[in-house]
C-alpha cells in the first residue's frame, strides 16, 4: 500500500526520501565519529618537550603525562631498586613492552597515566627527589614514586602507575596514544 501525504507528487515522495536516508546517515556519523577517533587514539607532537620537561594532556578522559627523562633519571632507574615496593612492575597495569626498568617504549620518554593509585589524584614530577633522579609526587597523601612512575615503599599508594598502550616515532618526536584501557592485575 503506497500512502502519501496531502497532495504530494511521486518527485515530491522520493525527494522526501533521499532526504531522510542523507539525514539519519548523517546523525549516524556523526554519533559514530567520537568512537571512531577514540579507536584511532591520538597522536601528539612532543618536540617541545626538553629534557627533564614535562608535557601533559587528556586522553580518553584520563590525564596523561609525558616525560622526556635526563641521563640522570635514566640513572637512576637501575640503581637502588631496594627502595621500591614493586621494582619489575608485577602487580602494575602497563602493556608487555613496560616490562623494563623504564616501564616505556623509549628509555628517554615516559608516556603515563597521572592518576595516584593511592586515592586518584594528580601527581606532579619533579626533577630531583630524595631517591635521586626525577620523580612523581602526590601533593594529597605524600605518595612518591620514581622517574618510572614505580611507587617507593611505605607509601599510602600500593601500586605503580598506569602505562597506556601508545606507540612512539622519536624520529618524528610524536607519540600514538592507543588506548588508557586497564591492564588485569596479577593479584
Amino acid at each position: 500500500m503506497k500512502e502519501r501525504f496531502a497532495k504530494e507528487t511521486d518527485q515530491e515522495c522520493r525527494a522526501r526520501r533521499l532526504f531522510l536516508k542523507q539525514a539519519t546517515l548523517m546523525l549516524g556519523a556523526g554519533l559514530a565519529a567520537p568512537a571512531m577517533a577514540n579507536a584511532r587514539g591520538e597522536v601528539v607532537d612532543i618536540s617541545h618537550i626538553p629534557v627533564d620537561g614535562v608535557g601533559t594532556l587528556t586522553f580518553q578522559g584520563q590525564p596523561i603525562v609525558i616525560v622526556h627523562r635526563g641521563k640522570e633519571s635514566l640513572a637512576s632507574l637501575e640503581q637502588d631498586q631496594g627502595q621500591l615496593a614493586d621494582p619489575s612492575s608485577l602487580h602494575s597495569q602497563q602493556p608487555k613492552f613496560a616490562d623494563n626498568p623504564w616501564r616505556s617504549r623509549v628509555p628517554e620518554w615516559l608516556v603515563m597515566v597521572n592518576i595516584c593509585t593511592h586515592a586518584g589524584c594528580s601527581t606532579r614530577f619533579e626533577t630531583q627527589m630524595e631517591q635521586g633522579g626525577g620523580g612523581f609526587f602526590c601533593p594529597c597523601h605524600g605518595s612518591r614514586y620514581d622517574a618510572a612512575g614505580r611507587v617507593l615503599k611505605d607509601q599510602p599508594a600500593p601500586w605503580n602507575m598506569e602505562i597506556p598502550n601508545y606507540e612512539i616515532d622519536v624520529e618524528r618526536k610524536q607519540v600514538h596514544l592507543i588506548s588508557t584501557q586497564p591492564v588485569k592485575r596479577l593479584y
